[in-house]
């Protein structure tokens, strides 16, 4: 693992870094299983992307994962579009206040 290691992607791993945002050691698209080879974290690493659920975990469970390890900057949440965004991040901010997590919440499309 880079310790210029930047952004992480869990769980998306389509996910790409914008062209010319990140180096490629800064950025890395991991799935669930592969994440304790990444600890402990670098002290780099800025940003988590994870989705709000898919068929092996949720958000709330990278939250309370992230927040063990000791991580306390921010989660970006990547969920569909939802028929009440507001309900669905007061409910993962709570979570993520409680582990010292920043959460942010971007729908897709």
């Amino acid at each position: 693992m880079s310790q210029k290691l930047r952004c992480l992607v869990i769980g998306i791993p389509e996910a790409r870094a914008a062209e010319g945002s990140l180096r490629p050691e800064e950025f890395c698209s991991i799935e669930l299983a592969d994440l304790e080879r990444f600890l402990p974290f670098p002290s780099g690493l800025e940003l988590v992307v994870t989705p709000l659920f898919c068929n092996s975990f949720d958000a709330l469970e990278i939250i309370e994962r992230l927040g063990a390890q000791g991580y306390r900057k921010t989660l970006r949440v990547v969920a569909p579009k939802l028929p009440n965004r507001q309900i669905v991040l007061r409910e993962l901010r709570s979570h993520g206040s409680r582990q010292g997590i920043t959460i942010e919440l971007a729908e897709e499309g």
